[in-house]
């Protein structure tokens, strides 16, 4: 079993997250083909997005969130979410919230100001206000930090929250979260987790290479 993808991704990390959780290593090769868009990683992944699970079988599943949920029954170790049914959906809500506003957000806000390949100021505000809702969400419903075993909620989140964070030189965007003091704390506390803060560690360094590359 391994994945498509890059390091730098905050959806790899998602699934990494999920796997290093449960005690288990998944590898991480780039995109068959050549890269994202080529036909063969197409023919796996059909919106053209890392990451993409290939097991052992020679079957592949795509999209983050199908990705870790497949692992959280597949593996064993610990369950990625509480057995509680309220405490299973509290997870959940953060999740959605996580993908569904904050990364959603940031997706124009890469590839308009980080990789400069578009120039539209409209788009980048609008994205701007879809994270800050989404961040005041967050502010009003999101622990205190990851706990000692992480859940598929803090999968989203650290991985989301870290590129914010790691984009902030160019892109302006850890004000944000930082002006929000419960997820400010929450990030904080994800730094001292051993899990969470391997794969902060992982993006930046696999996002200062990209930045080298198409520098030069």
């Amino acid at each position: 079993m391994h994945i498509y993808g890059s390091l730098a991704s905050p959806f790899v990390q998602r699934v990494l997250m999920a796997a290093r959780t449960k005690g288990h290593e998944i590898a991480v090769l780039p995109p068959p083909g050549g890269g994202m868009q080529s036909s063969e990683f197409r023919a796996i992944s059909p919106m053209g997005r890392v990451p993409v699970l290939e097991m052992d079988s020679g079957e592949h599943l795509c999209e983050s969130a199908a990705i870790t949920g497949y692992i959280d029954d597949a593996l064993d170790g610990p369950a990625l979410l509480p057995g509680n049914p309220l405490a299973r959906a509290r997870a959940r809500e953060l999740e959605a919230l996580a993908v569904g506003e904050i990364a959603v957000g940031l997706r124009p806000i890469m590839a308009h100001i980080v990789f400069r390949r578009g120039d539209a100021p409209e788009v980048v505000a609008a994205a701007r206000a879809t994270i800050a809702l989404g961040l005041d969400a967050l502010d009003r419903l999101i622990p205190a930090g990851p706990g000692a075993s992480a859940t598929l909620a803090d999968c989203a989140l650290v991985p989301v929250l870290g590129l914010a964070r790691l984009i902030d030189p160019v892109a302006a965007t850890w004000a944000a979260v930082t002006e929000r003091g419960h997820v400010a704390n929450y990030f904080a506390r994800a730094l001292l987790h051993p899990v969470a803060r391997r794969s902060i560690d992982e993006m930046e360094a696999a996002f200062a290479a990209i930045r080298a590359r198409t520098a030069g």
